[in-house]
């Protein structure tokens, strides 16, 4: 069998590996590409979270000799937040490579209501940009400190959760605390991987107040915000069993 080299390479990104965008949607929709496109690879990352990292995707494909590497989100309702991050690690990654390395460019958003993959076709098949390597760095005297919240709220998306609602409460989430105007010096918001116990799930827990709730749908979020968060009373009825620590002390 003869091997196509692939000096192309396409880094299909999404924000996490739980983001919005079904695995399953993405991952058949480069099936098609490869078959579509031989002679390029199709790769995904992430920015965050247990997936490839965009900057570990980069490395592979500068280490496989590729010459073009085309990143395109796989994100259907663009976000200018994360479309942002996305390029300023990017830009990171060329900085840090230097002038030895292929030449990266960015795809337009997708747009259209065609197939999935037909939506991601047109997107790298269309006009592109060069990635600029004069963003922001990711170092800031601002992040150099870790915020003086008062309260550390984890939201678990773990798959069962991801799956029973999880999505949907961390939105919600952050559309009541910035409706009440508390930003990340009130509460730090942290978006987790599995925290157990998966049939209680939306699971949420609060620190340092060591409460857990159970089942903390989108619907229950604003008396949480409104009784825990700002009135410091956390919602009794909604904690979720935990079982005693046989090694720690409570």
């Amino acid at each position: 069998m003869t091997m196509v080299q692939q000096s192309r390479w396409v880094i299909v990104t999404a924000p996490t590996d739980r983001g919005d965008d079904p695995r399953d949607q993405v991952l058949g929709a480069l099936r098609v590409l490869r078959d579509r496109h031989p002679d390029t690879a199709f790769v995904t990352a992430v920015l965050g979270g247990s997936g490839t990292s965009v900057t570990v995707a980069l490395d592979e494909a500068a280490a496989s000799g590729a010459t073009e590497v085309v990143v395109v989100s796989a994100q259907t309702v663009l976000d200018r937040k994360i479309d942002a991050w996305f390029r300023r690690v990017i830009g990171h990654w060329l900085r840090e490579r230097g002038s030895d390395g292929p030449d990266v460019r960015l795809a337009g958003p997708l747009s259209g209501t065609d197939t999935y993959a037909d939506l991601l076709d047109a997107a790298i098949s269309g006009p592109t940009a060069a990635a600029r390597t004069t963003t922001a760095p990711l170092t800031s005297p601002a992040w150099d400190e870790v915020p003086g919240f008062a309260r550390h709220v984890l939201v678990c998306r773990g798959p069962r959760c991801s799956a029973r609602g999880g999505p949907e409460t961390a939105q919600t989430l952050d559309n009541a605390l910035e409706a009440r105007g508390l930003g990340d010096d009130d509460v730090l918001v942290t978006q987790t991987g599995c925290m157990f116990p998966c049939s209680q799930a939306p699971v949420v827990a609060v620190y340092p107040d060591n409460s857990w709730y159970a089942e903390l749908r989108a619907d229950r979020v604003q008396r949480f915000v409104d009784e825990h968060l700002v009135e410091g009373r956390p919602v009794t009825e909604w904690s979720g069993a935990r079982r005693p620590s046989d090694t720690l002390e409570a």
